[in-house]
Parts: structure tokens; C-alpha cells; sequence
């Protein structure tokens, strides 16, 4: 909130400043000057992709009139972009990164250049608020504005962008798209929920979202299990709630790691913890009994009306449930106190092995990931609930990335930044991004490789991910992923990779369809009080759940009737009617059902 406020802030005093901002079109010119040439060879071929994607040398370069500061550009496919080379001053808010040492001199900055012929000005700012600081102090302070603002993680936030976008700070990109983003293009045809996540309320769009293609990340509300207890106890994998209930009793009352009289109280059936990837204790038991996604738990209909599930009967049951597992010493209290770096140190101490389960949307969350305990750990199924609801949380949406790309109205050549990062969509520029210099960085299997995820292996590694490296930009770039990280080559079947794409399968079957987008076109107002809004209501659901499941507040039904109307209070109401109508404005009709 205290960052937004201050983006407002900003904002406010330096509209006077961008009135006549340098990339805006000049009334009543319109003529452009095209220029015929003889195209030259790339001076750098492509290293992977069909030809189709893979720029052609120009034929001709256009001079328009109402960017009288940029030099002509190539026709619409055609590379370099510039007959001379032009520097474009890039902005990284919040993404300097210690894995790639050196972005000036780096293979694909380089290689960038030579098929460009633009020039990239880094300006990158420190992790965290820092970089965030730093562009607003370029805005209050009237210092020129970077030509484009790439993968900044506030930028992904919507009322940023509107706020920035309204202000003038930001042009609309929609002309810039239609006439010069080739590749990027395509990518609005293969996935039609590109264009409602990037459009703003003011009916503009003011950044780029991206794609990536790892969808075992789309059902990432996992639960992990210890299997050599289940095969001390003599028990399945559990399907049921019930089921799962009878291994919580069998840990703790049969001693399956034989600790003995003196140890069977170290036992700890099931334990969350406060942070990590999703490993809140409710996080996958919850959704046994209704939707729960650790947020604002909103969902729609098929015709696209949304409701909340935190004031309804089926989440008191989820609770009862938990309730029951905290109150016969089978949950942890701990579970809303401990840190996954506690939890790891219990997990992996010496001696008999004491933890049944628990949740996360890896087993990494509770194990070092190169230990034996680690691979003794299987994931769980979704559990049907007494009520026969058996649901994964499944983000139908978290493909799609906001705020990757923008341009600001001080550019003086939005044509060619646009040119620039339509580039950024072929499977050529995903390659080199993601894995390096083919030959050299990575391979292509032969053929008949298997892949992780049991079809044909799509690449090799030879330049780990998270090396430090001069090769890559990695996820600090807008791209169009092409395969993800399970068609690698299959070497290990502990290897992570291998293990979170198991799980994927297991719970790919059962995902909830009905999720309501994160990217929801708010207007400022209206983000500012749903942000305010969501933001009590989630603290008092999550702060409540603890009382309950504990028993520091008896679950009855006067102290949930006083929950329920707290709830309300809190603007439960005018927090949905809110997302319900920026859903009207993009979603509502694509995702009708």
C-alpha cells in the first residue's frame, strides 16, 4: 500500500512535467517515407525454431513522421531494425540479479545488438523497493524517463499500470502491436487470454504479458507424505479424508519408525508452516471441502458471477476438520508459528525420522533437496471429502505474466522498442534465454531421448539453471516459453523436476475450473479500496482459521455466526461487487462456459 501511495504521489507531481511527452503522436502527420534497400545477410543465424519465426533481412525501412527523433525502421519482419545503431535506454526496477554477472557484456545483450542493430542502455536497480524507489524518484524529480520499463515486478501489479498509463507516463500500445508485433501476434492467436490480461479499464494497453509453459506449476497446492510409515502401518496412500485420518492416528499411536515407549511422543503426524511455496496447513486439505486459494478465495459460475467460499457452511466443515486433527494431538499447533527452515531442521535431524506429512508446493519445502529423507517423501493425490468434493487448486491463468514489457511516453522511438521485444516472442530468442548458445550452453537429445514428462526430450543442459553465468537473461526477460524445464532429458527419478511432474499428473485430473483471473482491470479507485478491502478480510480469515483450528475460539455456532457478520463488515460484499465488475469489463464473456 505504502508503495502504491507513493506511486500516486509521484504521479500527481510530475503529470505537468510529461503533458507533451516525446513519444506522442503529432496531430495531422501521417505520411511515411518508405525506402527500398538491398537486403544484406543476418550477420547471425538462428539456432533453433522453423525459419517462418526467425526475422528476414529487411527490404526496406520506413520514416514515420510522428517520431521525428527516430531513425527509420525495417519493414515489418525484417532485421536489423535500423540501418544505424540506436541506443534504447532499458530500465530493470527490482531485477539486478547475481546469477547473471554481467548484462553489458553477455552473449545474448551481444547477440541482440548484431541482429538489431540496437543498442541497449542498462539501467539496473537494486532488488526489492529499492528499484520501485528509484523510478519514482525519476518521476517526481522531472528526470527523463528510460524508453522502456522491462520485467518490472510492480508493473505487474494493474493499478500501476493504469495509474502510470492514465497519468501519461505510459503510452497505449495497442497501435504499436498491430503494426509491428509480428511474432507477438501469433502468440495473441494461440492463447486467447493474452489480450483480457493486459487491457486496463480505460479500454488501453499499457504492457506486454508474456507466456510461459510450465504447467505442473499450475496445480502447485501439493501435499507430501512419508512413505516408509505407510508401509510400516501396511496402508495406501490415502484417497479420503478418512482415510487420510487413519494415518495420522497410525503415526501416532503404532510407532512405525520404532523409536520406542521414550520416543512415540516426538511423533508429529502433520505439520505446516507460515512460509514457503504454499505450505500453510490448509492450504491442500481445505480443498477437500471448498475452494481455498490462500488469497481472496473468490470463484465464479459458468456464467460468471462471483462469490466468496470463507462464509460458507462447507468452510466451517473445513475447519471442523482441522479442528478434530489439531485437537487429537494429529496436527501441530506449531503449524501456525513455524518457519520452513524450523520445519526442515526437524525433518532432517538425525535419528528416527518423526514427521508423517505436510503440505508445499514442493517436497523441498521440508527436506534438503540433495538428502536421502527427501526422496522418502510422495506426493498425495487430491483427498475426497466427506461430501464427495475431491478438487486441486489449478491457476488457470499463471501462464500468463504481467507487466513484462512498456514503453514510456519519453521514448522517442516506441516504434522501434516495439520491433525490439517482438523479437523477444520466437522460440529462438526463448532458447537463447533460457538455456544459452546451442552446442555450447545446451543440446538437442538425440532422438528417442525420453524427457521427464515421458514424451521426446526436448533439450540437455550443459549450462545448469542458476549457474552464474554471462550466457542469459533468464526469467529477468519477456518471452514466449516453447517447453518447460519436465521435457528435459530424464536422468534422475528423484531429480526435482521429475518428482513435481508425477504430482502434476496425479492432480491434472481434478482441477477446479471455476478460479476468477488475478488480473482483473481495475480502475485506480477501485483498486485502492478493493486492495484495502481484501487485504483486513484475508488477514482476519487467515488470523480466525488459527483460533478455530486451535481451539483458542470454540467453533460453535454463535462464534461462527460472529465470524460470518465480521466478515461482511469488512466490506465482504463491496469487495466481490468490485471484482465482479472489472470481470465484466475483460473475462466475463471469454471464459463464459
Amino acid at each position: 500500500m505504502k508503495r502504491f501511495l507513493l506511486i500516486l504521489l509521484f504521479v500527481a507531481l510530475v503529470i505537468p512535467l510529461f503533458a507533451a511527452g516525446g513519444g506522442q503522436q503529432q496531430q495531422g502527420v501521417t505520411e511515411r517515407v518508405v525506402t527500398n534497400v538491398t537486403p544484406r545477410p543476418l550477420p547471425v543465424s538462428p539456432q533453433f525454431g522453423d525459419r517462418e519465426w526467425y526475422p528476414e533481412p529487411a527490404t526496406s525501412y520506413t520514416t514515420n513522421p510522428a517520431y521525428p527523433f527516430q531513425p527509420a525502421i525495417s519493414n515489418r519482419n525484417g532485421f536489423p531494425i535500423t540501418q544505424e545503431i540506436t541506443t534504447m535506454r532499458v530500465m530493470k526496477p527490482g531485477l539486478a540479479s547475481t546469477v547473471i554477472t554481467d548484462w553489458d557484456d553477455n552473449d545474448l545483450t551481444i547477440f541482440l545488438e548484431r541482429l538489431t542493430n540496437v543498442r541497449i542502455d542498462w539501467e539496473l536497480t537494486a532488488a526489492g523497493t529499492a528499484g520501485t524507489d528509484r523510478f519514482n524518484l525519476m518521476m517526481a524529480s522531472g528526470e527523463p524517463l528510460p524508453d522502456v520499463l522491462y520485467v518490472a515486478p510492480t508493473m505487474g501489479d494493474s493499478a500501476v499500470q493504469i495509474t502510470l498509463g492514465s497519468a501519461g507516463l505510459l503510452i497505449p500500445l495497442q497501435d504499436l502491436i498491430r503494426d509491428h508485433a509480428f511474432n507477438f501476434q501469433k502468440l495473441l492467436d494461440f492463447d486467447d487470454t493474452v489480450w483480457p490480461t493486459m487491457m486496463m479499464a480505460d479500454g488501453n494497453i499499457y504492457a506486454l504479458a508474456d507466456r510461459a509453459n510450465q504447467t505442473a506449476n499450475m496445480v502447485n497446492r501439493r501435499f507430501w507424505i512419508f512413505d516408509p510409515f505407510l508401509t510400516a502401518l501396511g496402508m495406501q496412500v490415502p484417497t479420503t479424508t478418512e482415510e487420510y485420518y487413519q494415518y495420522l492416528v497410525g503415526v501416532r499411536d503404532r510407532d512405525p519408525a520404532n523409536r520406542g515407549a521414550a520416543g512415540r511422543a516426538d511423533y508429529i503426524p502433520l505439520i505446516g508452516m507460515t512460509d514457503g511455496w504454499h505450505g500453510r496447513v490448509e492450504t491442500f486439505l481445505m480443498l477437500a471441502f471448498v475452494y481455498n486459494d490462500d488469497g481472496n478465495r473468490l470463484v465464479r459460475t459458468n456464467d460468471g458471477v462471483l462469490s466468496s467460499t470463507v462464509t460458507t457452511p462447507e468452510w466451517r466443515q473445513g475447519l471442523e476438520y482441522l479442528r478434530r486433527l489439531n485437537a487429537e494431538g494429529l496436527l501441530a499447533t506449531d503449524s501456525f508459528t513455524i518457519t520452513s527452515s524450523e520445519l526442515r531442521g526437524i525433518v532432517e535431524r538425525e535419528g528416527p525420522p518423526t514427521v508423517g506429512s505436510f503440505p508445499g508446493g514442493q517436497v523441498g519445502n521440508a527436506t534438503d533437496l540433495g538428502s536421502e529423507r527427501r526422496t522418502q517423501f510422495r506426493h498425495v493425490a487430491p483427498l475426497r471429502g466427506p461430501n464427495g468434493v475431491q478438487m486441486a487448486y489449478y491457476d488457470e491463468f499463471a501462464s500468463l505474466r504481467r507487466g513484462r514489457f512498456a514503453i514510456t511516453s519519453h521514448s522517442r522511438i516506441p516504434e522501434i522498442a516495439m520491433k525490439w521485444v517482438d523479437y523477444h516472442f520466437t522460440p529462438d530468442f526463448f532458447t537463447r534465454n533460457r538455456y544459452g548458445v546451442l552446442g555450447r550452453d545446451w543440446v538437442i537429445p538425440p532422438a528417442g531421448t525420453q524427457a521427464i514428462s515421458g514424451g521426446p526430450a526436448q533439450y540437455e543442459e550443459i549450462l545448469r539453471w542458476g549457474e552464474p553465468n554471462t550466457a542469459i537473461w533468464g526469467d529477468a526477460a519477456a518471452q514466449w516459453d516453447r517447453f518447460a524445464s519436465y521435457q528435459r532429458a530424464f536422468s534422475d527419478p528423484y531429480e526435482l523436476e521429475y518428482v513435481l511432474w508425477n504430482a502434476r499428473q496425479a492432480y491434472w485430473p481434478y482441477r477446479f475450473m471455476n478460479s476468477v483471473p488475478g488480473a482483473l482491470p481495475f480502475t485506480p479507485d477501485e483498486a485502492r479500496t478493493f486492495g484495502d478491502i481484501s487485504r483486513q478480510i484475508r488477514d482476519y480469515v487467515d488470523q480466525s482459521l488459527a483460533q478455530f483450528v486451535t481451539g483458542r475460539t470454540v467453533l460453535n455456532d454463535a462464534n461462527w455466526n460472529a465470524y460470518v457478520r465480521n466478515v461482511e463488515n469488512l466490506g465482504l460484499g463491496q469487495m466481490v461487487q468490485i471484482a465482479q465488475s472489472a470481470y465484466n469489463r475483460s473475462w466475463r464473456d471469454s471464459l463464459r462456459r
